[in-house]
């Protein structure tokens, strides 16, 4: 378990080295310089592979927890589909940034607009998918327990499951609404 971790913790530091250089990229380096805000640094097709990578990793733990959690055929299809999804938004994230990165210019990026939409919903789905199947798991193993102690237990991961995902699922809703609307606007970037 310690390496799945220490993973992800290198991961989220290249990926927040990578957005530093993006960001400074354009409010130092492009400063008082509005007609090259369309010129895209190298550090630009790291952030979706970094992200589709990271969201794959936590998506597949999801998975193997509610595969081990509610051994029957419903949810482990349902664990089987979550590992599917969350492997085509990394596939996606991937293949579609390096398509990028060979030219990095704005058109490149309006023509790879459904890989990314593509992106962003299965990873969306994925998300709602666990967040469902983790409430279920819970509510039936608090209705299931005789001990209060475990049942408070229980009704506090429980509201901790409603409050991320709720949060994880608005999120992503946003995402995806504003990155289907508003092509080329870049405005999915706001509910981040």
């Amino acid at each position: 378990m310690k390496r799945p971790v220490y993973g992800l913790l290198i991961l989220e530091l290249v990926q927040t080295a990578t957005t530093t250089h993006q960001a400074w990229y354009y409010g130092v380096t492009l400063w008082n310089s509005p007609e090259k805000l369309l010129t895209f640094p190298w550090s630009a097709p790291t952030v979706p592979i970094m992200a589709g990578i990271i969201a794959a990793v936590a998506q597949i733990f999801y998975a193997w927890r509610i595969w081990a959690l509610a051994p029957n055929w419903t949810f482990n299809a349902m664990a089987i589909l979550i590992v599917l999804l969350a492997l085509l938004q990394c596939f996606t994230s991937i293949v579609a940034s390096a398509i990028f990165a060979t030219s990095l210019t704005p058109a490149k990026l309006v023509s790879l607009h459904p890989a990314f939409e593509l992106w962003i919903s299965s990873s969306f789905i994925t998300d709602v998918f666990i967040a469902a199947c983790m409430l279920y798991i819970l509510y039936t193993a608090k209705s299931k327990t005789v001990w209060a102690r475990s049942s408070n237990a229980i009704g506090r991961l429980i509201g901790i499951t409603v409050g991320t995902g709720l949060a994880v699922a608005l999120c992503g809703a946003l995402t995806l609404a504003l990155f289907a609307t508003t092509v080329g606007a870049s405005f999915q970037y706001l509910p981040a």
